[in-house]
């Protein structure tokens, strides 16, 4: 009997070895068909160039309203409104959502240069980082020191010692200065502030 039971037991672990070596094989070969539709059948079609250039104009529109509220100018058509109400929530209203931190300031070197007439504008400017930004690091890895001078230029050159004598002048071309500087930077130095501006 002994004998019989041993035959008995053979055709069963060859029954279940083939079933195994049987799963062993498909178990891969479905993966691999997996990976390919996923790939292939499975993959999004690229976005159209209609659905590129609505993307581009809505990434547009909310780095030009960043700026804009950031530097108090009027935000483009087309942006979501913002009431002084929702700016400046009431003492008893709760507000549902929390501004980021400011982030550390970077003082720039203060630049020289001539104004019309014999004129002369010393003019220092800082600039408002991101949160957890560290400013020795930032000047040494971002170029926006190069930036912001050549904005400088741009803004002040053909003013005039009466023109910036005026504060309303002076105020708007911070506000427009820092508006070009968060847009040159993509929204990651929201303003400037001027720290020196002497003229003579």
């Amino acid at each position: 009997m002994a004998e019989g039971e041993g035959e008995g037991e053979a055709p069963e672990e060859k029954k279940k070895g083939g079933i195994k070596g049987l799963i062993i094989k498909i178990v891969p070969l479905l993966l691999i068909a997996l990976v390919i539709a996923k790939m292939t059948v499975l993959k999004p079609p690229p976005p159209t160039a209609a659905q590129v250039a609505a993307k581009t104009a809505a990434t547009k529109l909310a780095l030009d309203t960043k700026c804009a509220l950031a530097n108090d100018i009027k935000p483009p058509k087309g942006a979501p409104a913002a009431t002084p109400a929702a700016k400046k929530p009431a003492a008893s209203t709760t507000p549902t959502t929390v501004a980021p931190p400011a982030g550390p300031v970077l003082e720039l070197d203060s630049k020289t240069m001539n104004l019309d007439g014999s004129h002369f504008l010393k003019i220092g400017v800082s600039l408002q980082l991101p949160a957890k930004s560290v400013p020795d690091t930032v000047k040494i890895t971002e170029n926006w020191s190069s930036v912001v001078s050549q904005l400088t230029l741009d803004t002040f050159s053909g003013k005039s010692f009466a023109e910036l004598s005026d504060d309303g002048v002076r105020e708007h071309l911070q506000h427009q200065m820092g508006y070009d500087v968060c847009e040159k930077t993509d929204g990651k130095v929201e303003t400037v502030y001027f720290i020196d501006f002497v003229m003579q």
